[in-house]
């Protein structure tokens, strides 16, 4: 067991029949119930599995001990949605990259967990960039591993998970380095931009529209990222993760942050960031 202060996440849950409006058990359905304020915190079937929040972090802490990958690391739990979701970051302080001079990207382990079903037991492994607390979010460059609530928490897995990435991680400097070298114009990251984080849901398919609101957000953080590391697609790589990683202004900031995360990496497995590689293609 690991002593944290204010650990929050550490309230008691069970799993707990459900009944009708004549008081008969309900087969095949139950509730998760926080005992401590007697708060459903989810309706699930028969085959769901409680993964307390508390086991998780010990896990993640364990892992990250066998790992044995440095002792020098600080470690963020935060709960949302009244407890219903969590999620932790593991910040190693001497495990860096520096792309450019100065620009120091740290290795970072982040974890969730939840008890409505919105999120399943998962872990991924990246790299936190401190120009402005920026995250990185790679599809290429993380470790991650996702766990259904009707499965028991690995923790030798977890910990072969963490040093993988790490091992991806510090191979990662290349990669972004070379993104230094790869121009981009104002219009191509509009363009990019209204193709993937920045589309609009429409139940035409053919038809393709664009956030504005959002739109014209990304691109005065492109304009900012871009004065400082120029218009190529490491600003604009950082201009996403600056967006993903700034929503304490937002109605529930956690949740927005890991929708945002899972929209980048989604983005950079569209076809227009390989196209970014060509000039004049977008």
């Amino acid at each position: 067991m690991f002593d944290f202060p204010n650990d929050k996440w550490a309230f008691p849950v069970e799993a707990q029949p459900i009944f009708d409006r004549n008081g008969a058990e309900i087969p095949g359905n139950q509730a998760v119930v926080r005992t401590d304020t007697n708060e459903v915190l989810g309706v699930h079937g028969s085959r769901y599995h409680i993964v307390k929040h508390d086991d998780v972090v010990n896990s993640i802490m364990d892992a990250v001990k066998e790992a044995d990958l440095s002792h020098d690391y600080t470690v963020d739990v935060r709960i949302a949605d009244g407890g219903r979701k969590m999620r932790g970051e593991i910040l190693f302080n001497n495990l860096v990259v520096q792309p450019a001079v100065g620009d120091i990207v740290k290795f970072r382990v982040s974890f969730f967990n939840s008890y409505d079903g919105s999120w399943s037991f998962s872990q991924s492994a990246d790299g936190l960039r401190l120009w402005c607390l920026n995250g990185c979010t790679t599809p290429m460059g993380t470790a991650r591993s996702n766990f259904k609530h009707t499965q028991s928490i690995n923790v030798e897995g977890s910990a072969n998970k963490i040093a993988v990435g790490l091992d991806t991680f510090m191979n990662n400097r290349e990669l972004w380095q070379s993104w230094m070298t790869v121009p981009v114009t104002d219009h191509m990251a509009e363009v990019f931009f209204k193709a993937t984080i920045a589309k609009s849901a429409s139940r035409q398919k053919l038809v393709t529209k664009a956030n504005e609101r959002q739109l014209e957000k990304l691109l005065g953080i492109w304009a900012s990222e871009h004065r400082e590391l120029g218009r190529n697609k490491w600003a604009l790589y950082n201009c996403m993760t600056y967006w993903a990683s700034h929503t304490s202004d937002l109605k529930n900031p956690e949740v927005a942050r890991r929708n945002r995360e899972d929209a980048i990496a989604k983005a950079m497995n569209h076809r227009r960031w390989d196209e970014l590689e060509y000039e004049g293609v977008v």
